[in-house]
């Protein structure tokens, strides 16, 4: 095994443990990814055609945009799409959102099911002020 390899499944670890991963780290990770880690992106479909991160995968749910403080709109869409049978126990999740609350509140609905989940810091407007590479959807993975 690599150095490379033992130093993201540390980071991932360590971001599984504190439940949350730096932008930096994120992008360590996706140059090699795990086998086991997923991506997942849990903005609006407008927001997701605004740029994704390579690799992410959408998991659509509803938001007030006109008001970014309002999370109720995100948390009944978030509650009625979200069924713990549809994700892999055997996987790791990354939660990406615009700068962060919506992964908080999909973050707790994972961890209460027990499945292995941290979430981006800052979310995908952190990872832009940090000059990480956005993507039109439907190019890679997102």
């Amino acid at each position: 095994m690599s150095s490379h390899s033992l130093s993201t499944e540390r980071i991932l670890e360590k971001a599984l443990e504190s439940e949350m991963i730096s932008a930096e780290q994120l992008h360590l990770l996706i140059q090699t990814p795990p086998p086991d880690l997923l991506w997942l992106d849990v903005r609006t479909p407008s927001e997701h055609r605004q740029g994704v991160i390579p690799g992410s995968v959408l998991f659509p749910c509803d938001h007030n945009l006109q008001n970014l403080e309002d999370t109720s709109v995100f948390i009944s869409s978030f509650g009625k799409k979200f069924r713990p049978e549809l994700f892999d126990n055997g996987k790791k999740y990354v939660l990406i959102c615009r700068t962060g609350p919506r992964t908080a509140i999909a973050l707790e609905m994972f961890l209460r099911h027990g499945l292995a989940a941290c979430e981006l810091l800052g979310g995908i407007t952190e990872w832009r002020r940090q000059g990480l590479a956005v993507e039109s959807p439907g190019l890679g993975g997102g």
